[in-house]
């Protein structure tokens, strides 16, 4: 076995397999393809190959800055990752209505009937379990016959394939082995469209006008939407930087992409009170009436009021 250290961690939760006798299988094979994040790194992704694999599949995807999840999702990612035959996808942005099954990085999880065999997966993503996290893992194990928990260190690992072996609905024995796959050409080349079209979004050129970031992305706002003033959180922008352009990573990696902002009119009054109750910062001049940007989810991102 290469990975003793997996095998001891999850070996007590798979012992703990309700037992009941019906036509099952002998052995359930689980492959995990590794993160996404170095795989999409790889020459030969081994996610090309998972098609060709009969059992159950995970990934992991996880997103530095969570506007990069919009960008991934703008770009047909998520709509691609359907014709890989997935079964779980654990993640910090989570992505709804796809063939698999997207899971919460923390304490998220997933149920799924593999042969009459109820496989289930729970990601912790912490060190430390509070009751309702204990809780949450009980009522798994009385839900499911195989219960998996995983850990950052699980998903750190290279891909492997482990194997459940089982009687009675009861596990047995596992193994855990080095993964095996043939690419299939077609996914390839439709994965390496994908990843070339992200690094050409992402290596594109912002110019700034040799201004300091957020003087100039607050001015271009206030033009873009005929605002007086912006009402915005002290975490908008990450680091100060002026230079002439940027490429859009990082724009993505300096500002708050994902805050939204909507259009509303406000008497001064009205604008002190949020200020002070949100702890927002202020750009603009206040007069007795407003047109102000602020937060809200309904609004549209700053990335969008920006390069639209």
């Amino acid at each position: 076995m290469k990975y003793p250290w997996l095998f001891l961690l999850i070996l007590p939760f798979f012992l703990n397999c309700a037992k009941r006798v019906s036509a099952i299988p002998k052995k359930i094979e689980v492959f995990y393809l590794s993160s996404l994040n170095e795989d999409l790194k790889r020459e030969n992704s081994v996610v090309v190959g998972v098609n060709q694999l009969k059992g159950i599949k995970i990934t992991y995807l996880h997103f530095e800055q969570p506007f990069l999840a919009t960008v991934f999702e703008r770009l047909g990612f998520y709509n691609l990752l359907n014709e890989f035959s997935i079964d779980f996808l654990i993640t910090n942005a989570p992505v709804y209505g796809m063939n698999y099954l997207s899971i919460p990085e923390t304490m998220g999880y997933g149920i799924k009937n593999y042969e009459g065999i109820r496989f289930a997966i729970l990601n912790k993503n912490k060190d430390s379990l509070s009751i309702a996290d204990e809780t949450k893992i009980t009522l798994l194990k009385e839900r499911s016959d195989i219960l998996l928990i995983t850990d950052n260190k699980f998903l750190d690992s290279s891909p492997m394939k482990i194997e459940f072996f089982i009687k009675d609905r009861a596990l047995t024995d596992t193994n855990i082995t080095q993964m095996k796959i043939k690419p299939d050409s077609l996914l390839q080349k439709k994965l390496q469209a994908f990843k070339n079209t992200l690094n050409y979004t992402l290596n594109k050129r912002i110019d700034i006008e040799n201004k300091r970031l957020d003087e100039y992305i607050l001015s271009k706002l206030t033009q873009k939407e005929i605002a007086d003033l912006i009402l915005y959180p002290s975490n908008l922008f990450h680091k100060v930087i002026t230079t002439n352009s940027i490429t859009v990573y990082e724009f993505i990696a300096n500002v708050a992409c994902e805050l939204k902002l909507k259009k509303v009119e406000m008497t001064k009054d009205e604008i002190l009170k949020v200020k002070e109750e949100k702890k927002y910062n202020i750009w603009g001049n206040i007069t007795k009436k407003n047109s102000v940007l602020l937060p809200d989810e309904e609004g549209k991102y700053i990335f969008d009021i920006l390069f639209e």
